[in-house]
């Protein structure tokens, strides 16, 4: 559990692009309930031991896939099109199951990287080939460039040292923790940054394996009036 960095840096600050109540559209994977709030309750000792982070409540668990665009800069009828396509090429994927650990410490967050994450990479490679039906490549955020999911637990409020925070995880026993899930969806978000916190609405959702409405066999008799028997005296 290591970083780049002796200290974490606070999370904290505009990205490119960003300005205050502007938003962004992303895919996203969402954990399931049940592991997002196992999740809080499993990490909440430890990461409120820690001063200068803020842990990520159960509710904005996240693991960012692939990014859209600013609000302002798409069109309803591209976003129609690319929620469509994206549609259409995620029914051919099955539910599959992803590993969250053990725990990493970032630049500016605790971490937890999808093991194995190959499934949801090939997610991602369907929703990028959504995107290139409606737009060129130089317009899609972080186009080619490789995808390392995760999802975060905690972010950084202010420099804090590196061995601090890997020590506390070592001790209360996290070295080797995994937790599985199952993704079953993608959600289309859009992503807000205020007052130094990320929230977002969802906008809407790709199912995974989408099965197709039953078939009813009709035959000949179908159409058929119903007989009425008489009524014997």
């Amino acid at each position: 559990m290591i970083a780049s960095e002796m200290t974490v840096a606070s999370r904290w600050w505009w990205r490119p692009g960003w300005t205050p109540g502007r938003s962004f559209y992303d895919w996203q994977v969402v954990p399931t309930q049940p592991v997002a709030d196992k999740l809080v309750e499993i990490f909440a000792p430890t990461l409120s031991s820690l001063p200068g982070f803020e842990q990520v409540d159960a509710g904005r668990l996240r693991i960012g896939v692939q990014g859209i665009g600013f609000v302002d800069g798409v069109k309803g009828v591209h976003l129609a099109a690319l929620v469509a396509g994206a549609r259409e090429l995620l029914a051919g994927h099955a539910p599959f199951q992803i590993t969250f650990g053990p725990p990493v410490v970032a630049q500016d967050s605790v971490r937890l990287p999808i093991a194995l994450p190959e499934e949801l990479l090939r997610v991602r490679e369907d929703l990028t080939s959504a995107l290139t039906e409606v737009w060129i490549r130089e317009r899609i955020p972080d186009f080619g460039e490789p995808l390392h999911p995760y999802l975060t637990l905690a972010y950084a409020t202010r420099p804090t040292p590196v061995r601090d925070i890997s020590d506390a995880l070592e001790q209360d026993g996290f070295t080797d923790f995994t937790i599985d899930d199952t993704v079953s969806a993608v959600s289309l978000v859009e992503l807000q940054c205020e007052n130094e916190r990320y929230d977002w609405d969802e906008v809407s959702a790709a199912d995974l394996l989408r099965v197709p409405d039953p078939i009813v066999e009709r035959n000949i008799f179908d159409d058929l009036p119903p007989v009425r028997c008489p009524l014997r005296t």
